[in-house]
């Protein structure tokens, strides 16, 4: 276990920093940072055969991609509430409510003119935003919404997985 705390504290909040700007969206590059966590837990002593699932589960650890959509989910949060000094309305549009299943705070999503905007933070996060359940959208506090996020499997919104 020194193994994966010596990741955490050393390695993961430099592949973590700032991803909301600089998040993946292609494969490759997604499998790339994912192959650092995948060598760090083969080395740790009795899962080196395991699978990495089996691995993560194993360490109690999510892969760097979910850590990174949580992340974003978060800043969609901030943005709405205005925790954070960014107008949500220069990146998002709240889908009209009457059409709205689920959640008041679904937003609109429009066509993708490029392959640039399809990998902005503002246009990737859309669908796992609007796939949250009414719940965790709705929490009344950032803590509250970030403890009701910790029990919803994000690796469903990830590419690799």
């Amino acid at each position: 276990m020194v193994l994966i705390k010596t990741f955490n504290t050393f390695v993961r909040p430099l592949l973590e920093y700032s991803t909301v700007v600089w998040s993946p969206s292609a494969k490759m590059c997604i499998r790339k940072i994912e192959t650092v966590l995948k060598r760090f837990t083969k080395h740790i002593h009795g899962l080196g055969n395991q699978s990495y699932d089996v691995r993560l589960k194993a360490l109690n650890e999510h892969s760097l991609e979910s850590r990174r959509i949580r992340a974003d989910l978060i800043m969609c949060y901030n943005m709405l509430h205005g925790l954070v000094d960014i107008d949500c309305s220069m990146f998002f549009k709240l889908a009209d409510t009457s059409v709205t299943r689920e959640h008041q705070f679904k937003f609109y999503q429009p066509l993708c003119p490029s392959a640039f905007i399809a990998s902005t933070f503002w246009y990737h996060i859309v669908n796992a935003w609007n796939a949250l359940p009414a719940n965790i959208v709705s929490a009344t506090s950032l803590a509250m919404f970030k403890a009701r996020l910790n029990g919803l499997d994000l690796s469903k919104f990830a590419v690799l997985f």
